[in-house]
C-alpha cells in the first residue's frame, strides 16, 4: 500500500463494491489510520471469506 500514498484518489473494493475512494490523506482522516495499510486492513476485515 506504499504505492497508494503517491496516488491523487484511491478506490478499494470489498466483496466487488467500492467501500471507500477518496484522497489517500482524507481516507487516512476518515479512517483514523497512521497509513494506507491501516485503512486497507480495516475494511478488508469486512470482507466474506468463501465458505462463510
Amino acid at each position: 500500500m506504499d504505492e497508494a500514498e503517491y496516488c491523487n484518489r484511491v478506490c478499494i473494493m470489498v466483496d466487488g463494491k467500492i467501500e471507500a475512494m477518496d484522497t489517500p490523506a482524507q481516507l487516512r482522516q476518515q479512517f483514523h489510520a497512521q497509513d494506507m495499510e491501516e485503512v486497507f486492513l480495516q475494511l478488508a476485515r469486512k470482507a466474506k471469506r468463501s465458505g462463510d
